[in-house]
């Protein structure tokens, strides 16, 4: 059963009432070390990073990443030395690109040397971020991505979800990916079953026409709009349609009145998980205190303390 239920409209996020009967208490603040996460023109979460003891720069901090990413321009503009070209599997597609070296690659107490980031085309939208940190950064930490704080703190092993998140909040044993290391997590949309691959480095929610049809949504109805243009790695344009799809269900919590985007992406078939698939994006994590350990698979969602004035008893 979830512990909460928030709604969202264009207005923004509603609290509409614990799903609990008792509230669980909100988690301690982050401390002092506390990364601070900012939101960006574009819709995306970055944080400060340092590359080869410069900057910083604004990096997304990503679930959905494998490795880390430089965006050209950036990598031009810091004369990152190339390497030979690799296959990078984006949302999209798979693309042959160049590796740059990065000697060293921060942020706040956790960082990477000597490490190969895969080139990415520069973004189609407003987007200024520099790079991309991903699950090889975050390995070997216990991440807690606390939304409305506005902050992102490692926690080094062996500190673990279960310590960090209430007894009452569900530590969610996730599932993984067939072509990466993108962690998965059970959800329901309306009363359809189906699987969410949790990426904190997608804006909004994506779901795949199969799952919206499974939910009885029809994206082709006046209620939806046509999406802006979605751009992957090999800069091939998906279209979409955005609109309204319910209610949705994960990790214990449950959200009415979603809007989302539903796309036909070549990464829910790469991820080998079936057809009633989602990304699931920050604009569902927005209101919560995500606690994520990529290593150990586990994941929690709990209420953040920067909105306990916000959460029903």
């Amino acid at each position: 059963m979830p512990y909460e239920t928030r709604s969202l409209s264009a207005a923004g996020v509603i609290l509409l009432g614990a799903a609990l009967a008792g509230c669980p208490s909100p988690p301690t603040r982050l401390s002092s070390t506390a990364i601070p996460l900012s939101l960006a023109d574009d819709g995306h979460f970055t944080v400060p990073a340092r590359v080869n003891g410069s900057g910083p720069f604004p990096f997304i901090l990503d679930t959905g990443a494998d490795s880390g990413v430089v965006y050209e321009w950036f990598a031009k503009q810091r004369d990152l030395p190339a390497e030979a070209a690799q296959e990078l599997s984006g949302q999209t597609g798979t693309v042959s690109t160049p590796m740059y070296r990065i000697k060293q690659l921060s942020i706040g107490g956790r960082s990477i040397a000597n490490t190969l980031a895969y080139a990415a085309p520069n973004r189609h939208d407003r987007g200024k971020e520099a790079g991309v940190a991903g699950n090889d950064l975050m390995d070997g930490s216990v991440v807690v991505f606390d939304f409305p704080c506005k902050a992102v703190e490692f926690r080094v092993k062996p500190f673990s979800v279960e310590r960090l998140v209430p007894k009452s909040v569900p530590v969610i044993e996730a599932g993984t990916i067939e072509d990466g290391t993108l962690l998965t997590l059970p959800v329901q949309l309306q009363n359809a079953a189906g699987v969410a691959l949790l990426d904190t480095g997608s804006r909004d929610t994506r779901i795949s026409p199969q799952f919206a049809a499974a939910a009885g949504i029809d994206p082709s109805s006046p209620a939806f709009r046509d999406g802006d243009l979605i751009y992957g790695a090999n800069s091939k344009a998906a279209t979409s349609r955005i609109g309204p799809v319910g209610r949705v269900q994960f990790a214990g919590i449950a959200i009415a009145n979603v809007e989302a985007r539903v796309i036909d992406l070549a990464a829910f078939r790469s991820a080998g998980v079936g057809g009633s698939v989602m990304l699931l994006g920050t604009d569902l994590m927005q209101g919560y205190r995500l606690v994520y350990d990529h290593a150990a698979k586990q994941v929690g969602f709990s209420p953040s303390a920067c909105a306990s004035s916000s959460i029903g008893h």
